[in-house]
């Protein structure tokens, strides 16, 4: 795709002997690091994240020492954060086998309260207020049935905070990364790279309807977290990456990187009871467009948010906006 996005953002990493620039490239499923760090003995540590792409690591001399020899082990883990991460397993655990003692019970209960309230009302000496005995038994499995629901709304909130902090933990104590081990020759530096899955940016459209039969649509880039310095973005992923792509300078997230004007094939304004629009456009821009969020708009009014699937060049896409949730 040539309207593509590779973000580069420039940040500080500080590490024990001296504060390097890093540049991050954004692809659309991952990234890719570079930077420079010093070797005031000819000898460096590079930690990699647990998401690192293994194979993936490069570096090279910074000046005019040559690098000697590159390990890539597995990071040693912080011995706080390793007692934390087992006891995390073990919660998890705990909570796992919890939803499945419920699942016992929910069934148990669910079926306590079917018979109950399907039994026919049969008066006897030993029962003789059958419906207030059923309407009790009913009652009674409702309750524990209620229980229950509670009790798995608890353990998937649990497993839930649970997963956050061990994915957090990953990154904090060096859980699951590794570290590159590189020797020079001599004192010098080296410039390195990497590449890791998962982060990358989403496409947002603007899409902008103005009765003329075009539709001006323009993609944003929408990045992960908050970005305080400019980045240049182009839509690729890691798999798919080109030395050849042109990056787009911007200056925050959500910021413009390309715009198309494009033929709208059918256009259909609906009012019940808010205003929405149902057109369809040709996709003329000899590209694919990706997937992504967006919004959409009919002669400046809002008519709310759209999820585009995307399309191939020259395919002619469906957008619909403004329709009631139900």
């Amino acid at each position: 795709m040539r309207f593509l996005i590779v973000a580069v953002m420039l940040f500080v990493v500080v590490s024990p002997a001296v504060a390097a620039p890093k540049n991050v490239t954004y692809f659309l499923d991952g990234t890719r690091v570079e930077g420079v760090a010093p070797a005031p003995k000819g000898y460096l540590e590079l930690p990699l994240p647990g998401n690192y792409i293994p194979g993936s690591f490069r570096v090279r001399p910074a000046g005019s020492v040559p690098v000697a020899r590159v390990d890539v082990v597995p990071a040693r883990p912080d011995s706080k954060a390793e007692k934390e991460m087992k006891d995390l397993m073990e919660r998890r655990r705990t909570l796992e086998d919890r939803l499945k003692a419920l699942d016992v019970r929910q069934e148990i209960f669910k079926a306590a309260a079917k018979s109950q309230s399907s039994k026919a009302p049969r008066k006897t000496k030993n029962n003789p207020q059958p419906l207030d005995t059923i309407r009790k038994g009913t009652d009674y499995a409702v309750t524990q049935l209620e229980e229950v629901y509670r009790g798995r709304r608890r353990a998937e909130e649990g497993l839930k905070t649970v997963d956050a902090r061990i994915e957090a933990l990953k990154k904090e104590g060096g859980i699951g990364g590794s570290v590159a081990r590189v020797w020079l020759s001599g004192k010098g530096s080296a410039s390195y790279s990497f590449l890791t899955t998962g982060t990358g940016w989403t496409p947002f459209y603007d899409f902008r309807l103005r009765g003329n039969g075009m539709v001006e649509v323009t993609v944003k880039a929408q990045l992960p977290g908050v970005q305080r310095d400019k980045v240049s973005v182009v839509a690729q992923n890691v798999v798919d990456a080109t030395p050849d792509v042109q990056a787009v300078s911007v200056s925050s997230n959500l910021a413009p990187v390309a715009r198309f004007s494009l033929p709208v094939e059918r256009e259909e304004p609906f009012r019940a009871p808010q205003s929405g629009v149902s057109f369809a456009f040709r996709n003329t821009t000899g590209e694919r467009l990706m997937a992504g969020g967006g919004a959409c708009y009919l002669n400046g009014e809002y008519l709310g948010a759209v999820r585009f699937e995307g399309s191939s060049s020259g395919e002619l896409k469906d957008v619909v906006a403004g329709r009631l949730q139900e």
